[in-house]
């Protein structure tokens, strides 16, 4: 995989659990209840994003340790 390729993946994922967790929290903080099927639909979401996330983050330092070298 090239390093466009990763950079894309770890943006794209960080934006899909930071979009997740605000649309989770945001309500949270104004006193509106979410419904309860829809809050685990966007818990599964992050849960689905967060291997990328790793994946992508570990070949990034990857990558820069072996362009240090």
């Amino acid at each position: 995989m090239d390093s466009n390729k990763i950079n894309k993946l770890w943006s794209i994922s960080l934006l899909i659990i930071n979009i997740v967790t605000l649309i989770i929290v945001i309500p949270n903080i104004f006193g509106i209840e979410l419904p309860d099927i829809m809050k685990r639909v966007f818990v599964i979401i992050d849960l689905i994003a967060l291997p990328f996330v790793v994946y992508s983050t570990y070949k990034k330092f990857k990558l820069m340790k072996i362009s240090k070298s």
